[in-house]
């Protein structure tokens, strides 16, 4: 199972970690005030129409998966419509995520055999 615990609020963004059985994986960054609700998703690999290739779709009963919320490459809180962003390295300060394309191609592969996702908040 996937755990994305969110650890950092500002104005804009909502950074985070993203864990696979307690083994961190990548950083995260959501934009806040289009962010999923904490919770338990589904992820299931699908074809992005948008992308053109294969990302992890995450959906429940709350969030439909025609809603389309995907885990995708990004920098900023811009770069997302409530998708959630991944990446390497990250700048706090700056609300930045780095080396988003290879967290992308990692978190793609390891959701081919990861069924669910948990969204919550540290503490």
């Amino acid at each position: 199972m996937l755990t994305l615990v969110r650890d950092i609020r500002t104005e804009k963004a909502i950074l985070g970690r993203l864990y696979l059985n307690g083994q961190m994986v990548c950083y995260t960054l959501e934009n806040a005030a289009k962010a999923v609700p904490c919770g338990m998703y589904r992820v299931k690999n699908s074809r992005s129409p948008k992308f053109k290739r294969e990302l992890p779709l995450i959906y429940n009963g709350n969030v439909p998966a025609s809603r389309g919320i995907r885990i995708h490459v990004g920098n900023t809180a811009a770069s997302s419509s409530g998708c959630i962003l991944v990446g390497m390295g990250r700048d706090v300060k700056k609300s930045f995520i780095t080396e988003s394309t290879n967290a992308e191609i990692m978190v793609t592969m390891l959701c081919r055999n990861v069924d669910r996702l948990v969204i919550c908040e540290e503490g």
